[in-house]
């Protein structure tokens, strides 16, 4: 009988770690692309209609791209959808998060520090997350506004 119970347990506690995983965002340790030294600026617009917010760059190098598409940032409660440019010849993800984006609370359960991100990609069809570390902050950029005729 003892083992009966036991096995049950265990089948339990499988279960419930597959229902409570689910929602969680499993942040992999290992990434199929590198990450360089992102930086975040604050941006006001010149004019009211630019708004302001946060522009994130985190310098990429894509290995092996067939396979990969890089999809959301996660950023200082915030989520948007990634774009891959490229800088200077260098692949750079770059975000452009209005002051006044909804919050995610996708990002909050994610508890990053002001300093992190964290970027969604599709893998072979598999959505996985990797964790960007020590954002520095630069100053602000602030655009001039249009001459006034």
């Amino acid at each position: 009988m003892g083992l009966m119970k036991y096995i049950l347990s265990c089948f339990l506690l499988i279960c419930l770690c597959l229902t409570s995983c689910t929602s969680q965002k499993k942040l992999q340790t290992e990434i199929p692309f590198e990450i360089g030294k992102a930086i975040s600026q604050q941006y006001v617009g010149g004019r009211e209609e630019s708004g302001s917010g946060t522009e994130l760059r985190i310098p990429v190098s894509l290995l092996n791209t067939s396979d990969i598409e890089i999809k959301e940032v996660y950023f200082r409660g915030k989520k948007v959808k990634a774009l891959v440019n490229t800088v200077d010849n260098e692949e750079m993800i770059i975000v452009r998060i209005p002051n006044n984006s909804p919050e995610s609370s996708e990002t909050s359960d994610l508890k990053l520090n002001t300093d992190e991100a964290v970027i969604s990609y599709n893998e072979n069809g598999e959505m996985k997350y990797a964790k960007v570390n020590g954002i520095k902050q630069k100053q602000p950029l602030i655009y001039k506004g249009a001459p006034k005729n």
